[in-house]
């Protein structure tokens, strides 16, 4: 098998009409001709938006059955334009009968395969790569900015106190020591950004106290992490501090609450139970105490006046009934909460008061540094906001100004394919996790001409060598007719072949590894083992879309004593054999296709139906057995005449099924309305696999 066996065919269609789509053909596509996918972007694109889906079929083009093994398809390169986004669809469902309607069915629960640029170097070890987007335009988006204005940090920041623990790679582990907890019934919980790759966004993750184990004053968790804290991120236990709080214990103190001067009952903090029930019952924020839907008592946050409306226990002990009382107003010097992922930087503006009554306020700049009046701080790539103050803060008083950008999906143009049902609004995830990547550095040099005998010196140990002609046509051989590379020296020799291409030309040269993909946030990919090789800033990283291995067989052969139109049945055997041992079905890769078939026999003969194609043929056992796959002028498959022997009596069958050295992929290219200076728009897809 040569490397120009492997190639991408087109279906029977292409375009928007309903019956796009289809079987294979023998027209495969040709590497750097323009528009043969997808059609030439327009001015009335650009001005209204595109969109586009086709059909695509990688295959083994060889006249045998042998074997491609690993074969995977990726997006090597795509448009420069930021307003054109191509993308590779994979779906189960996607038959090689499949049109175009079928297919756009398909979108809603697909998976998608893109690619990004890496933003930073790559360095050989490293199991982490920064890339610039983890989604992708399926469909056309426009954006608009929204404006929200005196937003509050959560509740739950205004009264605690925050130890953090930072994360040095993955954190999973935690360990934090809080010696001034509140004594008695100590209260805390944690927080740290988890990326949501459904939603698009970080989220904040928040572990109840009862994930942690309290050690003295050490606090830990009971099990590690679902998901780790990332590096240079922070795990946050939130705590009411001694210095600002007391617990009064109901046993101890007597159910009586009785608040000193300035003191108030903390929201969510009041146990109590009822008789006979084991359930604590706690306080809902809102001065009620709720059980199995009933209402049995309500508390007073600032008189600390506790009303039963049924009776209770206050003398259970060991179970911690009380009341935690804040004994003076908090203040903070430092805080941290999360704000929307899409917010941008330099639109942020930090409000708050000292305990003295000075208004302060901060702004940040594009990079997310925040300065001003007494508060520094950050914006974090994960949409986190850390804020210290010089003085002593009111939490309460703490509130910002920013402005997000939402992305919405642009409507279907007249004539244009329906995108109302395209899923993730139009933005979809374009890597996954336990999913390949794709690493590549390529380098691409002009060369004006290329003679006999010329040496070029390239990169030392590259994966993928090749040369282009003014024409787009690819020098390569398998015999090196037209170059050489030395893949210890880097260099290419140009051979005497080159006289029969015609200049300029174009040396391409990659280095690139696949990596397993362990888990994703917004801006990094985790992968399993480390990297081999060190990349540069700008390299390619490209979801991988494996096909498996792509040969020709036949699987599933039996027979049938009453065929009854259904491709699955393992009725009862007919009463004769088709002599497929000694007589193999003998398949090609270029003719095959997938497919389950029947070979029904009749009075004089036999009847050959597909599953999808329907009846293709009709013959007699004296003659073999090889219908001609229209598409490629190959026989679908060969069951000779010795393997058929006298046949089978009427109304019996002999089913089997072939599985094609091609599969059906989808592609998808959106183009999004805007202004755009770039004449180039193609894209490319990379075949590989092991021979």
């Amino acid at each position: 098998m040569l490397r120009t066996d492997l190639k991408i065919f087109l279906p029977e269609l292409l375009g928007n009409q309903p019956n796009a789509g289809g079987h294979r053909t023998n027209t495969p596509l040709t590497n750097g001709r323009l528009n043969e996918v997808f059609t030439a972007i327009s001015d009335v694109d650009y001005a209204r938006s595109a969109f586009e889906l086709v059909k695509l079929y990688p295959a083994v083009a060889t006249s045998d059955d042998s074997r491609l093994q690993d074969a995977r398809i990726f997006l090597s390169d795509q448009p420069a334009d930021p307003l054109v986004t191509t993308l590779l669809v994979q779906s189960s469902q996607l038959q090689d009968s499949s049109l175009l309607p079928e297919m756009m069915g398909m979108l809603a629960t697909a998976k998608f395969h893109g690619l990004a640029t890496a933003t930073e170097e790559i360095t050989t070890g490293s199991q982490e790569i920064k890339i610039d987007r983890v989604h992708a335009n399926l469909a056309p988006t426009t954006s608009r900015c929204i404006e929200h204005t005196g937003v509050k940090p959560p509740v739950e920041t205004s009264g605690h106190r925050i130890v953090r623990q930072q994360s040095y790679g993955n954190l999973y582990n935690i360990s934090i020591d809080v010696p001034d907890l509140v004594a008695g019934r100590p209260y805390f919980y944690g927080t740290y950004q988890k990326y949501d790759y459904t939603q698009r966004k970080y989220v904040t993750e928040t572990l109840p106290q009862t994930d942690f184990e309290l050690n003295g004053t050490t606090i830990t968790n009971k099990t590690q992490l679902s998901s780790p804290v990332r590096y240079g991120e922070f795990f946050n236990l939130h705590y009411l501090p001694s210095e600002f709080f007391r617990f009064h214990d109901f046993v101890i103190d007597g159910s009586t609450l009785v608040l000193g001067q300035g003191e108030r009952v903390e929201p969510k903090t009041v146990w109590i139970k009822i008789p006979n029930s084991y359930s604590t019952i706690i306080d809902n924020g809102k001065g009620e105490l709720i059980i199995a839907g009933r209402l049995v008592a309500t508390i007073d946050y600032d008189t600390g006046v506790l009303t039963a409306l049924e009776p209770i226990d206050f003398d259970a002990a060991g179970r911690d009934l009380g009341a935690i009382i804040r004994t003076k107003p908090t203040t903070i010097q430092s805080i941290q909460f999360a704000v929307s992922q899409d917010v941008i930087p330099e639109t942020l503006y930090i409000r708050c008061k000292s305990m003295q009554g000075t208004d302060m306020s901060a702004s940040s700049d594009a990079q997310g540094v925040i300065t001003g009046n007494g508060i520094t701080g950050s914006l974090s790539s994960s949409s986190v906001i850390n804020l210290s103050f010089e003085i002593d803060v009111l939490p309460d008083s703490v509130s910002y100004d920013y402005t997000d950008l939402i992305y919405e999906p642009v409507p279907t143009p007249p004539g244009g394919i329906d995108r109302s049902k395209l899923p993730g609004n139009g933005i979809v995830p374009i890597f996954h996790a336990n999913n390949l990547v794709n690493i590549q550095s390529r380098l691409r040099t002009s060369h004006p001409n290329l003679t006999n005998g010329q040496v070029i010196n390239a990169i030392i140990d590259a994966d993928w060598v090749d040369i282009l002609d003014g024409n787009g046509a690819s020098l390569y051989s398998a015999d090196d007719s037209n170059y050489s590379y030395d893949r210890q020296t880097g260099a290419i020799t140009i051979k005497p072949g080159i006289a029969t291409f015609t200049a300029p030309y174009v040396i391409t040269t990659i280095q690139s590894e696949l990596a397993m993909v362990a888990d994703i946030d917004a801006t990094t990919l985790q992968t399993l083992i480390p990297i081999k090789r060190t990349y540069p800033a700008g390299s390619t990283i490209s979801s991988v879309y494996m096909l498996e291995d792509l040969q020709a067989k036949s699987v599933d052969e039996r027979t049938l004593a009453a065929w009854q139109n259904n491709y699955e049945d393992v009725g009862t055997p007919a009463s004769n054999s088709i002599n497929t041992t000694q007589y193999p079905i003998e398949l090609t890769n270029i003719g095959c296709i997938s497919q389950r078939w029947a070979i029904v026999f009749t009075g004089d003969g036999y009847d050959v139906l597909g599953e999808y194609v329907g009846k293709i043929y009709s013959g007699a056992v004296t003659e073999d057995c090889a219908p001609i796959n229209p598409f490629t002028a190959a026989p679908y498959f060969i069951l000779r005449k010795e393997a058929l022997g006298s046949g089978l009596n009427p109304g019996e069958a002999f089913l089997f099924t072939t599985q094609s050295a091609a599969r059906p992929v989808m592609a998808t290219r959106s183009v999004s309305p805007g202004h755009s200076n770039i004449e180039a728009d193609s894209s490319t897809i990379a075949f590989f696999g092991v021979y």
